[in-house]
């Protein structure tokens, strides 16, 4: 399967990523990739992302995952990766 991961960061700077795996989900996928890191967050979260922290308790921002346009309604580790599909990690504040 092969997908793409869009990141847009705080600087609204945009970064795309493109992958081949046989992997089932993706935040175990990205995480392995060193795209994401979840060191230290609560069980199913992460707070970084291309090497920049988003950190709740400092500014209210957080890591929002799209699935094409639409905010996923699963979390990153839950979510399936499907063949084609375009991901997006979007810095966000509040």
């Amino acid at each position: 399967m092969s997908f793409t991961v869009t990141v847009v960061h705080a600087d609204e700077s945009t970064k795309d990523f493109t992958y081949t795996t046989d992997a089932e989900k993706l935040g175990d996928y990205l995480e392995d990739q060193g795209l994401i890191d979840s060191e230290g967050a609560d069980p199913g979260m992460f707070h970084t992302v291309d090497g920049e922290k988003a950190d709740w308790n400092v500014n209210q921002s957080y890591w929002a995952l799209y699935i094409g346009e639409e905010y996923a309604m699963s979390g990153i580790f839950d979510t399936p990766i499907t063949d084609g599909a375009v991901y997006k990690l979007v810095y966000t504040i509040g």
